[in-house]
């Protein structure tokens, strides 16, 4: 049976987030290693690209989803956490840098999280080569899980690739679509997320319904990831990506959208000379964050961490260490909010929620 944080005690309430602050930090070298191993080759030739990648690998925001979905269904905080959920975070980790390699590609990207991509350092042909081995090893590690994981990473990537084709067919389409950029983020974005949630069921045994509230815990994470990113492309210059990117590559997300919706006479006659030079992007920028663009995509991510929550709290199998996952989401928000006021509306909905957690909050939670 899960275990449950008593009413009005402060200090075992603090001593358990830090448990599982703890918790997080061990289990994620533990997914660094498995990374190392899955993606391992016995040539030396090849390996420099390769371990490029792996070796900056991010905050590892999906493996991190992993865990936190693990511990929602622990019997207790702290308990160590089974070699499958920490296989299973490699694999969904596999999965995400594969894609990146390709992304850049397709972009021409030269940066990626503050260094040269793979593309820009060894060529396209070594980057393309290199992302589909790691999707190759992405699947041997799902088949080690499984078959019923093995189809399920195959029907995010074939996902990830609808989402992807979806945004690529509104390129340079000023009069993209508020439905037609979610369509393309649910793909693209927030099915990875969802599979990532839903291995924290390789634990154990869950209750019934319990994976479905976990995909949803991770899908609408993603639509909210997805928006804040987006917003970041265009408000800050502190991503390790380069600024505004997606405008100059002909993507018009959920600020660029809604801009057009309140002003379009600013923005579709700079939108509708291509290429877009980098005069012109920056009017664009300009008058995104003119117009009440970047709030209103930020309240639209909002929602989405709201329900996913929701779908965490609202469930008997995963209610009990909500609170302490809540905390963990809490933390993450606040290095997307710190980049941009806008975004500082994120952190209330990863705040304390009903309960013994919104009881002890203290001032200087």
């Amino acid at each position: 049976m899960t275990t449950s944080i008593p009413a009005g005690r402060v200090s075992a309430h603090g001593e358990e987030s830090a448990l599982v602050q703890e918790w997080l930090r061990k289990d994620l070298v533990r997914v660094r290693e498995a990374l190392q191993s899955l993606v391992a080759q016995p040539h030396s030739r090849i390996e420099e690209p390769i371990a490029y990648a792996v070796e900056h690998s991010g905050r590892l925001l999906r493996p991190t989803l992993v865990l936190l979905s693990s511990y929602l269904l622990a019997e207790e905080p702290g308990r160590r956490t089974h070699r499958r959920v920490i296989e299973g975070a490699a694999v969904v980790e596999t999965l995400h840098i594969a894609t990146l390699h390709h992304d850049d590609v397709i972009d021409n990207a030269q940066v990626r999280r503050g260094r040269p991509s793979v593309n820009a350092k060894y060529g396209t042909a070594t980057a393309l080569l290199t992302g589909d081995y790691l999707l190759a090893r992405c699947m041997q590690g799902a088949a080690a899980l499984g078959r019923s994981h093995l189809l399920a990473m195959a029907q995010t990537l074939a996902d990830m690739c609808v989402g992807q084709m979806l945004e690529s067919s509104r390129l340079h389409d000023p009069f993209r679509t508020e439905p037609e950029y979610y369509a393309a983020v649910s793909g693209k974005t927030a099915r990875l997320l969802r599979t990532a949630a839903s291995m924290g069921v390789l634990g154990g045994k869950p209750e019934k319904g319990a994976q479905a509230a976990l995909e949803s815990f991770g899908n609408d994470l993603g639509m909210a990831f997805q928006i804040w990113d987006d917003i970041l492309d265009i408000c800050s210059t502190e991503t390790g990506k380069e600024p505004a990117k997606d405008i100059l590559n002909g993507v018009y997300t959920l600020p660029v959208i809604y801009a057009v919706q309140d002003s379009p006479d600013v923005l579709l006659p700079l939108l509708s000379a291509q290429p877009l030079s980098a005069d012109r992007c920056r009017a664009v920028v300009e008058a995104v964050q003119a117009s009440g663009a970047i709030t209103r995509a930020a309240e639209v991510a909002q929602r989405y961490t709201a329900n996913a929550l929701l779908a965490v709290e609202s469930h008997p199998a995963t209610a009990a260490h909500a609170p302490l996952v809540r905390r963990c989401l809490r933390d993450l928000v606040g290095t997307f909010a710190s980049r941009h006021p806008a975004l500082g509306a994120l952190r209330d909905a990863t705040g304390p929620g009903p309960g013994p957690e919104a009881e002890d909050r203290s001032p200087a939670a």
